[in-house]
């Protein structure tokens, strides 16, 4: 077995009788040669007589007695963290919501979940946060339960939830469910056991956006796009569409065309519907009646819209 002795330099360091097997690849040596200095193989440089040792072969001449020169620099020893980890199995509620960025949650307070779903879907819009926090109470809003039913009232309420939700991670949501009973009493009605009754979160949806739609200004962008929209909800969750109205039972009767806005898009549900887009676009032709001009009757159209 061909083994040697040598010695190693490594700056102002010497290693003497260091033994090296030359059947064993290089990588091994090396090996060796970061457990006396701590310098990483792939750091190191290994020279005798001008040669380079490769990671694979032995490409030098090496003889008992022989000195390697090594060169590279050790990686400085990490530094204990000032904060020490902590597994996530030793967290609590509060941290692990945090490390995970889950969104803060609001407990049911009986049948209320459709509002906790309406609130937390809304609260994933970035720019409606954003939004709510430069929102300023308005002074001028009436008093009593006309005040507290306002819209006024509901956005504030609102932006207070969200601004709590971003400190801890679980809600009660208590003062903006009596806000939402004082502006909707409907979703106040109870059952014969006292407790809520279940309701509908596109409704609880529609009338927020409502609430929100007077009290949320546009974000100012260019002055064409600011004067487009009259509010936030305008501007980020609405929409127009290009209307046409063709009576069915009078070919010669003008086809009118106007613009329409909506804050939401209606699916058509059917059993051959399958799919979303389908129900969406089923939704987009739709036939109605209404008082013709042309036949001085009502009669059957044909309404056809299309984004804008």
């Amino acid at each position: 077995m061909p083994s040697f002795t040598v010695n190693v330099k490594w700056g102002k360091e010497n290693f003497k009788n260091i033994e090296v097997n030359t059947d064993e690849e290089p990588l091994l040596f090396k090996a060796q040669l970061f457990a006396l200095t701590g310098v990483q193989p792939e750091r190191q440089k290994v020279l005798c007589k001008g040669i380079n040792l490769k990671d694979e072969e032995w490409n030098m001449p090496i003889k008992n007695g022989a000195t390697l020169l090594l060169l590279g620099t050790k990686e400085e020893v990490p530094q204990e963290p000032v904060e020490k980890p902590k597994f996530i199995e030793d967290m609590n509620e509060s941290e692990l919501a945090t490390a995970l960025e889950l969104p803060a949650g609001l407990v049911n307070l009986g049948n209320t979940c459709y509002m906790n779903a309406t609130l937390q879907c809304l609260r994933s819009v970035r720019e409606l946060r954003a939004a709510l926090k430069e929102y300023r109470e308005d002074t001028s809003s009436g008093s009593g339960l006309a005040g507290l039913a306002s819209p006024q009232a509901i956005t504030m309420s609102m932006k207070n939830l969200f601004e709590d939700m971003e400190r801890s991670g679980t809600i009660t949501p208590v003062l903006f469910l009596q806000r939402l009973h004082i502006a909707f009493p409907n979703f106040a009605q109870t059952g014969e056991s006292g407790s809520y009754r279940q309701q509908d979160a596109n409704e609880c949806w529609s009338e927020m956006l409502k609430m929100l739609q007077q009290k949320l200004p546009a974000q100012k962008r260019s002055a064409e796009l600011t004067a487009k929209h009259s509010s936030f909800i305008d501007q980020w969750f609405g929409g127009t569409f290009d209307v046409e109205m063709k009576c069915t039972e009078a070919d010669d009767e003008p086809v009118s065309k106007s613009k329409e806005n909506f804050l939401q898009l209606s699916c058509f549900i059917s059993t051959e519907v399958k799919y979303m887009h389908s129900g969406l676009r089923l939704r987009l032709k739709e036939q109605l009646t209404k008082m013709s001009p042309s036949l001085g009757r009502d009669a059957v159209y044909s309404k056809t819209v299309s984004t804008v």
